[in-house]
């Protein structure tokens, strides 16, 4: 198999699902371009409307699902500070990893600083391992379920309070490239549940919105010294929890990316990184797990790490990945 990149980005072609293609460009880049084509000074200005029309609930404006994370942070000051939003039902789905303390800062500061009412839903700890093992063993995607559930619970809560608008972060297909519309309302939208993504209203970039969380409280991993993450090139995105992050690294195994190729791909398209800096940075920490994050998660499942490994193992691409000398899968073109 002949492992192709993007002639702009360097993001691996032909392995994300649904991820297209023109001419040798990824359709994340394609899409990152016609952003600039886009009214968002319109669609902020609808906004500030639709709020006020479709407030079905005597108490709060709207729900926004929330980790506590620098998206969260972004999202709820954009809503009291640019559209006339006063009161928000804030709901946390939370999980068994260990949580960080910049984690569990982040979601005090917006409970806080904002006046919110939070709502944390704690899913069975069994349930949830059992999910996490069935999801590894099958398919080498531990979290499937878990990510399921964190979409899902927020809009079930919004329907049992009679609240119509709820607020997520970036729209995840535009941005990586499976859809090329940036579309305002998630598929899941009904006439009585309205689902907005704020990534739709304002451009969205995961450097510019740490700016503007960490301007209001946001507070990084560095701020605690805490967590020295491996297979990572940034402190601020996925952070509230140590164990998450094995749902984006097991995809390296299968798909010869992970978060390295993320970030560093979405740098190149905001200009922050050349597309040769990127390059190196997916070659020498794209394929590392990291060990906290590994132990964390197989301690959450309850399994062994071997038992993980074997599990990698199994559903590893062989046309994409194959073991160094040290034993550890890498992507073949980058060995």
């Amino acid at each position: 198999m002949e492992i192709r990149e993007c002639k702009k980005c360097g993001f691996v072609l032909s392995t994300r699902p649904n991820l297209k293609e023109v001419d040798g460009v990824c359709s994340a880049c394609i899409n990152h371009e016609k952003k600039k084509s886009i009214d968002f000074a319109s669609r902020q200005a609808w906004l500030t409307q639709y709020i006020k029309e479709n407030k079905t609930h005597e108490k709060y404006d709207c729900l926004v699902a929330v980790s506590g994370g620098k998206d969260s942070t972004t999202i709820i000051r954009k809503l009291f500070e640019n559209h006339e939003v006063k009161k928000v039902l804030l709901v946390n789905l939370t999980e068994e990893f260990t949580h960080t303390q910049a984690g569990v800062h982040n979601l005090n500061n917006l409970v806080k600083r904002y006046n919110c009412d939070l709502i944390t839903f704690r899913i069975n700890p069994e349930e949830l391992a059992a999910s996490m093992r069935h999801g590894l063993t099958e398919y080498l995607n531990p979290l499937k379920w878990l990510e399921e559930q964190i979409y899902q619970v927020p809009l079930d809560i919004a329907k049992n309070y009679g609240i119509k608008l709820v607020f997520y972060g970036e729209n995840p297909e535009y941005e990586y490239g499976s859809n090329e519309e940036l579309e305002i309302f998630h598929h899941a939208s009904t006439d009585d549940l309205r689902i907005i993504y704020m990534g739709a209203i304002y451009p969205y970039s995961a450097q510019e919105w740490y700016k503007l969380a960490s301007e209001v409280g946001f507070r990084d991993l560095n701020y605690y010294n805490e967590w020295q993450r491996h297979g990572q090139i940034e402190n601020y995105s996925q952070i509230d929890s140590i164990g998450y992050n094995m749902g984006v690294w097991t995809k390296f195994p299968k798909f010869g990316f992970q978060r390295v190729s993320d970030m560093a791909c979405r740098f190149v398209r905001d200009g922050v990184l050349t597309k040769a800096q990127a390059r190196k940075l997916i070659m020498e920490q794209d394929y590392i797990c990291d060990p906290s994050s590994k132990r964390d998660f197989c301690r959450a499942a309850g399994i062994t790490e071997q038992y993980f490994d074997e599990m990698v193992d199994k559903h590893a691409n062989p046309d994409l990945v194959e073991k160094d000398i040290n034993g550890v899968w890498r992507r073949k073109d980058l060995l």
